[in-house]
């Protein structure tokens, strides 16, 4: 009997890991997590009635198995982080670092801007912001001061003919 309930026990810690590792790939929105420590803590409680030293050792092998997986698991999930492109987007999306290039360029506005929003700058997709402004999508824009991270646009006359008020896009 004691045999059975080790052996019956170690499965269920087995089958529940395995069950944690499948979370990392399956979205259930932490069903199979609930799942899966179930099935540790069962197969727990199993081994400690099998005996006091397997239930001991059975809980100190999970606990050294479990924090491995969690940042197994957290590490694949920082890796697979959305990173907000689209995938065949001429326009670069720029980290913020060295953006002192930027200042007298003039770009197109790629979002309106209210204050905020994404500006095209010799196809380079900058995050920008205007001086308390509300500016359009497609107009241009003149980078008028690099703070750091904080690129800050002023609406510029572009070449050719103006759009009327009627026909700008606010969306």
């Amino acid at each position: 009997m004691e045999g059975q309930l080790l052996t019956f026990g170690v499965g269920l810690i087995c089958a529940g890991l395995l069950v944690l590792i499948a979370e990392a790939f399956v979205v259930s929105l932490g069903l199979l997590s609930a799942i899966g420590g179930g099935l540790v803590l069962i197969g727990l409680v199993m081994c400690f009635k099998a005996g006091i030293w397997w239930g001991l050792a059975a809980l100190f092998g999970t606990s050294l198995v479990l924090p491995f997986l969690l940042l197994w698991m957290l590490n694949l999930f920082r890796k697979e982080k959305l990173s907000g492109r689209a995938e065949g987007n001429p326009l670069q999306e720029l980290d913020n670092t060295s953006l002192l290039w930027l200042v007298g360029k003039t770009g197109k506005t790629l979002t309106a801007m209210a204050p905020a929003g994404k500006v095209d700058f010799d196809g380079k997709r900058i995050d920008a912001i205007t001086e308390g402004l509300i500016v359009a999508k497609d107009i241009w824009v003149r980078c008028r001061l690099v703070e750091g991270h904080r690129v800050v646009v002023v609406p510029e006359m572009a070449p050719g003919p103006q759009k009327t008020f009627d026909e700008l896009d606010f969306s």
